[in-house]
């Protein structure tokens, strides 16, 4: 038995999978066949038939090619190559080596590029382009070693949880159907304008319906259970509406949708469509596509708003899914996410990895690391503008966040919190409904920290974990290393894990460290390159700097990290000390040899690596006038140093221009010297792994195939966005990225100002009905505690606390307290110190403009209520308040007091009684108090309250509780103007100005006046509303416990309030 690793098979290393590792007969030939077959010098790739291509061309005016694998039965795959490297492709005729292909792309390019072409089979095999893909032949190895039920079950649904896209479908057939037979005409120019005016005048109504509180977004049928099922199922709809606009947007394109399923995404259900094959239609095509899933929503929702409009008995629901669609599309929107607003501006610009290195340029302003502004070049603008972008589309979601949380959620926190623990777990859902996506973005940070830092403890016993890094090393480029060798470098090397886009090395600077990239990726430009250019990407295996370190050069190019990184970093004087002298000609010919590859231009698109390593192979020879100058074998080339040459066709050729190579066959000779030529012969297969006696490099090895199968949206770093690595092409626009700069700063101009509106329109306060049922009253407990009654329970809230009221509470205010009683339209009551009130009905009748009505009942102290609407959408309250002495109603704005069985009235028309009460105009609040309204035997009041225990009849205030002068501060009503339109809140709306502080009334002696004798006045004219209740009809005593102000001082008008532990219910 022999087992034998293939490490230089081009399709396994190169899809993402491990080298294979047969386990078989010790046939040496049959292996041998199978090592010789997948050599990547000897190997014939043959490219598939079927694919697809189109021919495009970027922003910045250079060609490229896209190609579409030939899967029609499941996702494809897609690729961008230069026209160079398709013209290569189209040659993948399964006739010619890797070898052969090096010499052929060497005569359509004019370089020598044996990376470049590694790479480019490297990605069609990947991208499943090539034939004889790989076959899984230890398939059934895998199914006897399956692992155990409950582990896959887990595994599926904590993939699940991460995004993989489930019960997908091809809908191409369904989304051409709906295209074909009406769904054409939303991409007019007449509908695009249409469009636009809906979507305008919807988002006024909805605003304009937020801010008056007219709809409710957590509550149905009064109900927040129905209202949080109905509002999960309109955010399904709204997902799906989003996702139809992108699917109908790439049927206009011409394209497919061949896939669509669920998924669960930042933590919420969601539904997805598979928009790739929008990539063969180009950047217009694409940015058309992206724009209009969130174009969809923000017209949808501008359309439910004004069918609610119009049609007031669907507006709730109207309101409910606009709100479902407008966050949608915020959510959508926002740049700092891999969503639509992100690939908007990525393929806006056409910059790659833009997010990341966007907010690593912002973290890194902050801790005050380079590069500073002044510093970055043209795409450093763009890149550090878009990260500015960013965090000002943060501040708008923190403010819209904020402003949901004060308007809306904190209703869910009064009606739901104090009702038991079912309303309380129902809370909790729907806010964790609400912070998902946070939630979800937190739980990934925290386990990507806590991965690193048990790595991080576990690299921290340096013994321990040096076999760990010499496995890396041994399976990176430097693996062909000695032994011995990799142990040392092992030994001083150390790992690490630099953030996603974080600048790690910059050109022209001193570069102390040699990083070997073992996950993720390192990508290298040059300052100055155009926006979106790519000089090199190193994934896993490669080494950064490794140049530098053995020639003591200077950093090239600036190198970028791309993905989660992890990285060994060893000190370039250890790899050079370990590497020891340059492979190569003697120092005094490397010179010459350096100087001639500058001068050569089928060499300018060569790595640092791979020019060293060509340097390492290469030898120089002389040549005499009219030898033949013959070439070794098919894989090498010269390079003429000095002196002519002249080919067969008699054209001659000088300094810099290399021959060869011809990739097959024997070449022969190829010109004759004219004069003493001096050459250098490199092989053209030789790269940075000839430095170490032949190893094998192929970049872009880790770039996985593009079929995706997490997230909403599809990849789009690489491709189809970026250009492959290599040399800017000829035709670029430079001046481009300066006029995307200019247009960036007025886009970041007009985030801003937006920014500045919603911070500034926090301080308009929020209305506190809007998410109350029809059937509830918000009380307030504005200084003190207060106990209410509710269904059978205790609740005591303290200062500051807020509990929606059904029908029946009773609420309870002690003696140095304050509550108030806020009801739909903004109508309020004032429950003073020592009160007791029962609600007895509440009700919202109408559509358009609705009218609350409320019913108290007042069994003890002091009640000021102000029934004007504060909202257009309300009329004003329609309140009775009834005690056992007086019934007082009022239908129109008016602000006026209750106590002691009287009503005065500051302004509006108030019933006592059914009779209407004079306006006094005076200011009301707890602490003024109203006169006991028992006859006296004088008739006429006292000026003063005295000490003595004969009878007071005075008009001060009554000993009872409920009239003694409160220590709360006072609440008078004054009236202001109001915007409202509407006539029936007579004008204006009663408002309490800010609390003062009164002294309170002297109190009256505790002695009680005796029963007064007959009355002498006139009886009045109008005859009083009946008792509620039988009351005795002769003169009122103290024990008939008729009147609260007969009440004896040393007992106490309100009812003894249990504590919350208490289950004895008093009422």
């Amino acid at each position: 038995m022999s087992i034998v690793e293939t490490r230089l098979s081009v399709w396994e290393a190169l899809a993402g999978r491990a080298p294979g590792q047969p386990i078989g007969p010790s046939d040496t030939d049959v292996w041998s066949a199978v090592i010789d077959r997948i050599n990547p010098a000897r190997a014939r790739p043959e490219l598939r038939s079927g694919i697809e291509t189109a021919e495009l061309t970027s922003v910045r005016g250079v060609p490229y090619v896209m190609l579409r694998s030939p899967d029609d039965a499941g996702p494809s795959s897609y690729l961008r190559l230069s026209p160079e490297e398709w013209q290569l492709a189209e040659l993948m005729d399964g006739s010619r080596t890797v070898a052969r292909l090096v010499a052929e792309f060497a005569h359509i390019s004019g370089r020598l590029a044996p990376d470049q072409v590694r790479r480019l089979v490297a990605d069609l095999a990947a991208n499943r382009m090539l034939g004889e893909l790989p076959v899984d032949a230890f398939g059934p190895l895998e199914q006897v070693r399956r692992r155990p039920l409950a582990l896959r079950v887990g595994a599926g649904l904590l993939a699940a949880a991460r995004g993989r896209r489930m019960a997908v479908a091809n809908v191409d057939p369904i989304i051409d159907v709906l295209y074909r037979f009406g769904g054409r005409f939303f991409f007019t120019p007449v509908a695009a304008v249409l469009f636009g005016i809906v979507a305008l005048a919807g988002f006024g109504l909805f605003a304009w319906t937020w801010w008056r509180g007219d709809q409710s977004v957590f509550v149905s049928n009064g109900s927040f259970l129905v209202g949080a099922i109905v509002l999960l199922a309109l955010n399904v709809v709204a997902l799906a509406a989003h996702e139809l606009g992108h699917a109908l947007a790439t049927k206009h394109m011409g394209r497919r949708v061949p896939a669509a399923g669920f998924l669960v995404y930042f933590g919420i259900p969601s539904v997805f469509v598979d928009t790739s094959d929008v990539w063969m239609a180009g950047r217009r095509a694409r940015l058309r596509t992206t724009l209009a899933g969130p174009a969809a929503g923000l017209v949808l929702a501008g359309s439910a708003q004004i069918v609610g409009l119009i049609f007031p008995a669907v507006a709730p629901l109207a309101f409910k899914l606009a709100f479902a669609w407008y966050l949608n599309a915020l959510f959508n929107l926002n740049p700092l996410l891999a969503l639509d607003g992100y690939y908007l501006l990525m393929d806006w610009l056409e910059i790659p990895n833009l997010r990341a290195r966007g907010l690593a340029f912002v973290a890194g302003r902050l801790r005050r690391r380079p590069p500073r502004w002044r510093e970055l070049d043209a795409e450093g603008r763009l890149i550090a503008l878009y990260g500015t972008l960013a965090v000002l589309w943060l501040v708008i979601a923190a403010n819209v966040f904020y402003r949901v949380w004060a308007d809306r959620v904190q209703g869910l926190v009064s009606g739901l919190w104090h009702g038991g623990f079912g309303p309380r777990l129902l809370l909790l859902l729907i806010i964790g409904g609400l912070c998902a996506p946070l939630a979800y973005l937190l739980v990934g940070w925290l386990s990507r920290r806590l991965r690193r830092f048990r790595a991080m403890r576990r690299e921290r016993k340096r013994a321990e974990d040096t076999p760990h890094r010499q496995h890396a090393l041994n399976r990176s480029m430097l693996g062909r290393l000695p032994a011995e060798v990799l142990t040392r470098l092992a030994r001083q090397a150390h790992w690490e894990r630099p953030g996603d886009g974080r600048q790690l090395i910059a050109a022209g600077g001193a570069q102390p460290t040699v990083y070997v990239v073992i996950e993720g990726a390192l990508q290298g430009r040059r300052p100055g390159d155009p926006g979106g250019i790519l000089r090199q990407h190193a994934g896993p295996g490669s080494t950064v700097g490794l140049d530098a370190a053995l020639a003591g050069a200077p950093a090239a190019l600036d190198w970028y990290v791309s993905g989660d990184a992890v990285l060994l970093a060893i000190p370039s004087t250890a790899v050079a000390t370990a590497i020891g002298p340059l492979p190569g000609p003697p120092p005094t010919d490397r010179a010459y040899a350096e100087a001639l590859f500058d001068d050569t231009p089928a060499l300018t698109g060569l790595s640092p690596e791979g020019r060293m390593g060509m340097l390492a192979a290469a030898r120089s020879s002389a040549v005499n006038p009219g030898d033949a100058i013959r070439l070794d074998g098919p894989t090498d080339a010269v390079i003429i140093e000095s002196g002519a040459i002249v080919l067969p066709d008699g054209g001659e050729l000088r300094r810099g221009t290399m021959i060869g190579p011809v990739g097959e066959g024997y070449p022969g000779p190829v010109a004759v010297a004219r004069t003493p030529v001096r050459l250098w012969t490199i092989p053209a297969m030789a790269g940075a792994a000839a430095t170490f006696a032949g190893s094998s490099s192929f970049e872009g090895a880790d770039r996985p195939p593009l079929r995706p199968s997490t997230g909403v949206h599809s990849g789009g770093d690489y491709p189809p966005l970026a250009a492959p690595p290599g040399m800017p092409p000829g035709g670029v626009d430079y001046g481009l990225d300066g006029r995307f700069e200019r247009r960036l700063w007025w886009l970041v101009l007009l985030v801003l100002l937006l920014a500045l509106g919603l911070t500034a329109a926090q301080l308009r306060p929020a209305p506190a009905w809007a998410e109350m049922p029809g059937d509830r009253a918000l009380l307030t407990a504005e200084t003190g505690t207060v106990d209410v009654g509710v269904a059978g329970r205790m609740v005591r809230l303290d200062e500051g606390s807020r509990y929606q009221l059904p029908i029946g509470a009773e609420v309870w205010v002690g003696t140095e307290s304050r509550a108030s009683l806020t009801f739909r339209g903004g109508a309020f009551s004032v429950l003073c110190a020592g009160s007791t009130a029962e609600i007895r009905d509440l009700r919202t009748e109408g559509d358009r403009t609705r009218t609350p009505y409320a019913g108290l009942e007042l069994e003890d102290g002091r009640i000021l209520s102000d029934t004007a609407s504060t909202s257009g959408a309300f009329r004003p309250l329609s309140l009775e308040i009834s005690s056992a002495r007086i019934a007082v109603s009022s239908t129109g704005a008016a602000w006026y007091a209750v106590e002691n069985g009287q009503a005065v009235v500051s302004r509006g028309e108030v019933l006592a009684d059914r009779v209407n009460q004079p306006e006094t105009r005076r200011d009301l609040d707890c602490a003024d108090g109203l006169p006991d309204p028992l006859p006296t035997p004088s008739g006429s009041p006292s000026p003063s309250p005295t000490p003595s225990d004969s009878p007071s009849p005075s008009p001060s205030p009554s000993p009872s509780p409920s009239s003694s002068p409160s220590p709360t501060p006072s609440v008078p009503g004054n009236v202001v103007p109001t915007d409202d339109d509407d006539d029936d809140n007579g004008g204006g709306v009663v408002v309490p100005p800010p609390p003062v502080t009164r002294s309170p009334n002297p109190p009256r002696p505790t002695t009680q006046a005796p029963p007064p004798p007959s009355p002498t006045t006139n009886p009045p004219t109008t005859e009083p509303s009946p008792d509620p209740e039988p009351t005795n009809t002769g003169e009122p005593t103290i024990s008939s416990g008729t009147f609260t102000p007969s009440v004896p001082a040393e007992q106490s008008s309100v009812p003894a309030v249990p504590s919350v532990s208490e289950t004895v219910i008093l009422f």
